[in-house]
């Protein structure tokens, strides 16, 4: 019987074997030729490794928080209620990122889980006690500093902490905001 024509057929057929032969370990006794380096790139930086479809972050507010794995609750949280258009907004604003052991903390001491709170009625306001109007760097906030949140609340910096939130970095620099990185959710 004649052989039936496909014409990708033979092309594919010539990939796999040649991905199987690269693949493969070199017979004892028989040397290997090098075939030089395969260099991929990527046509597009995305913000987390590079997945393909992975997002892209912004040097902002919410794309340091988002692209860091210790604010990943914080993140979420913002989006969940509305408010990463502050955080991205061209500011300035001061934001105390609460990592996600403070989350955690702060779930077991309400009773909540992380899904429930990010449904919670309150999280918007509880996310905007985090954000402040302005840039202010800890050397220009001194024991008894009062700030404003674009919450409403007032907040006091005090001992090294922001109503008792420890900072744990301070003065990050973004393109619209200065970042302190604390270890609890503000609660104004």
């Amino acid at each position: 019987a004649p052989a039936l024509f496909l014409p990708h057929a033979h092309i594919m057929s010539a990939f796999t074997m040649t991905s199987a032969k690269a693949f493969a370990a070199p017979a004892v006794g028989r040397s290997t030729k090098s075939r030089g380096s395969l260099n991929v790139r990527a046509a597009v930086a995305h913000g987390k490794g590079g997945e393909e479809g992975g997002a892209s972050f912004n040097n902002d507010a919410f794309g340091m928080v988002a692209k860091n794995a210790n604010y990943m609750l914080f993140a979420t949280a913002v989006t969940k209620s509305g408010n990463q258009a502050i955080m991205t907004s061209p500011g300035p604003i001061t934001v105390f990122a609460p990592n996600d052991d403070a989350f955690s903390v702060f779930l077991k001491k309400i009773g909540k889980t992380k899904m429930e709170i990010m449904d919670h009625p309150n999280l918007p306001a509880m996310i905007k006690n985090h954000i402040v109007q302005g840039a202010h760097r800890l050397e220009n906030m001194p024991d008894g500093t009062t700030l404003t949140t674009i919450g409403g609340t007032t907040i006091t910096i005090k001992g090294g902490a922001v109503n008792g939130a420890k900072f744990k970095k301070n003065d990050i620099k973004v393109d619209n905001a200065i970042i302190h990185a604390v270890d609890a959710i503000i609660e104004a």
